[in-house]
């Protein structure tokens, strides 16, 4: 039975005004209702609440009143991953960035102020160093954090506002002031003039990861590795770089990633090679968990944490030691090109092609793609420019990973 919408409509008696502010109020509130989304390992994704997390890595999901146990190494990846809005960053060893002031600091320790966790003390040792000031720019902004994550060298180093560079032993910061140790003596620096500071690399000490652990996203853009999480109704606790727990409240949480599962993320293995044949001159290496300008992964207005950038026209190869069931991925222009660039995305299975997109382009939402990797010995991911020869062709493969074996249920009695 088909029925004229429009025709039933009628207009609401004059006594009944919608004032601009409810209307607007609506469409927020159901804008809040919208569930984020779980994507399994296997099968279709689903809309749902976070709703507990236990000692095993037992996941449970709510939409409504039904509830679905998941267990973490069965999740590819659950909500969307916040960028971060403001500064301080604590950059910590590991890789991960936690959202904080900080409050002050000696030659072993730093206390900092963070509105998910409150007062939070860590060792140096666990720290690559502080983001005071981040840039406007999202890109230098990435590259800024990029480059404290990514020190070299043997000293402690302030980076002022100017580019000028301060070497030297930190001895503390208080009252909004970097104390450091000079070849020239003592050297106060204020932080209003620091962008960032860089811990001493050589003393760092990233934790011994468990194998199964996780990325959790917070609201405030705070991502942090987890070897332990344990949440319920009242709280969320994270274990955090092998010896910190931090407790927030649950609706802190809006992205969790788990890693050393079912999935194996390509970016994480060392391809056996690598092959950019440039339009002009330029030549383009491939870049791991970032786009190939060096910045983070976004398509499609959505942060990504882990994947591959490359540029037309490109060959990435792996050889696949393990067995594995089926290549994954979402497909796109990075968002950095502003809707510029085109690119076709191909998949090669032990020479064969098993995929070819058709055009993506600048500004289009990501597309997925699975294919079948039984017995499969070697995986080729290809980009060839489409429009204009290869400008702005800055393509993303989106959570590239690999899907091994299914692992088989444990009764009861085998536990």
């Amino acid at each position: 039975m088909n029925i004229n919408l429009l025709s039933t409509f009628q207009s609401p008696p004059s006594s009944f005004i919608l004032h601009p502010s409810s209307f607007l109020y609506c469409l927020l509130s159901a804008a809040c209702c919208v569930l984020p989304e779980t994507v399994p390992v296997e099968g279709e994704p689903f809309a749902a609440e976070l709703a507990g997390i236990d000692s095993q890595w037992q996941l449970t999901f709510r939409s409504g009143e039904q509830r679905r146990a998941l267990p973490a190494a069965e999740l590819a990846h659950w909500g969307s991953c916040v960028e971060i809005r403001q500064g301080p960053v604590l950059v910590l060893a590991d890789g991960g960035v936690l959202v904080a002031d900080v409050f002050q600091a000696d030659k072993e320790h730093l206390t900092a102020d963070s509105g998910l966790f409150g007062l939070v003390e860590l060792p140096l040792e666990l720290l690559a160093g502080v983001v005071f000031q981040l840039p406007a720019d999202r890109h230098a902004q990435d590259l800024l954090l990029n480059r404290v994550a990514s020190a070299t060298g043997e000293s402690d180093q302030a980076v002022l506002q100017n580019g000028d560079e301060v070497a030297g032993r930190l001895e503390a910061i208080r009252d909004d002031v970097i104390r450091l140790e000079t070849v020239v003596g003592p050297v106060d620096v204020e932080i209003h003039r620091t962008q960032a500071l860089v811990f001493n690399p050589a003393l760092t000490r990233p934790p011994k990861r468990q194998a199964l652990h996780a990325v959790a996203g917070f609201r405030d853009g705070s991502r942090l590795i987890g070897d332990r999480l344990a949440l319920d109704e009242q709280s969320l606790e994270i274990d955090v770089a092998g010896s910190l727990r931090w407790t927030t409240a649950p609706k802190e949480i809006v992205w969790l990633q788990p890693l050393g599962g079912r999935v194996t993320y390509l970016s994480d293995l060392e391809a056996s090679g690598y092959r950019h044949v440039p339009f002009l001159d330029l030549q383009w290496p491939y870049r791991t968990d970032r786009n190939v300008a060096g910045g983070m992964l976004r398509s499609g207005g959505r942060l990504y944490l882990k994947g591959l950038g490359m540029h037309s026209a490109a060959r990435l190869t792996y050889l696949l030691a393990e067995p594995y069931r089926r290549f994954q991925a979402e497909l796109g222009i990075d968002d950095a090109t502003s809707g510029r660039g085109s690119v076709r995305f191909r998949v090669f299975v032990d020479g064969n092609q098993k995929y070819a997109s058709e055009p993506i382009r600048g500004g289009t939402p990501p597309v997925p793609v699975s294919v079948e990797l039984a017995g499969a010995k070697r995986l080729d991911l290809v980009v060839d420019f489409v429009d204009h020869a290869d400008q702005q062709d800055h393509a993303n493969w989106l959570d590239a990973r690999l899907v091994g074996p299914a692992v088989p249920a444990v009764s009861e009695g085998e536990r």
